[in-house]
């Protein structure tokens, strides 16, 4: 009895435990739809309807516009406070074609560097959130 007993609880935890891993940070995960970008040095402002953010806990996908479809890895610094896009490759297919992105079609995304970028998540609440990085503020709308 002890044994059926034990066997039924490694069970129930295994199967509680799972495979699936969650977010690390629920409100920013997501897809979102950029609304504003504004260059800091220059203080262009250009508003859009037709650039995208899909943020996961490992990838982001930056996608619409005119400049192409990208994916970048990504993590989170100091206490979930900044986000981190890196290493940004152009989209083909399920993944990637090995390229890396120029900086110039990056540009339109509010990003600035092919090898890292780094965003301070200015306010985030799981509906609006606002990035910002060295190069631009970016205000985006939960999709």
């Amino acid at each position: 009895m002890r044994k059926f007993i034990l066997y039924t609880f490694m069970l129930v935890a295994v199967c509680l435990c799972g495979c699936e891993k969650a977010p690390i940070n629920s409100d920013v995960e997501g897809f979102w739809k950029v609304r504003k970008i504004t260059v800091l040095s220059t203080g262009d402002v250009a508003e859009h309807n037709d650039i995208y953010y899909g943020i996961t806990r490992m990838v982001t996908e930056l996608s619409g516009g005119s400049a192409g479809s990208f994916i970048s890895r990504t993590e989170y610094r100091d206490n979930e406070t900044k986000l981190v896009l890196r290493d940004f490759k152009v989209r083909g297919g399920t993944g990637d074609t090995g390229e890396n992105v120029k900086v110039e079609l990056l540009q339109p995304y509010g990003i600035n560097s092919q090898e890292e970028t780094v965003f301070e998540i200015v306010m985030c609440n799981g509906k609006k959130m606002t990035l910002q990085s060295d190069y631009s503020k970016i205000e985006l709308e939960k999709f």
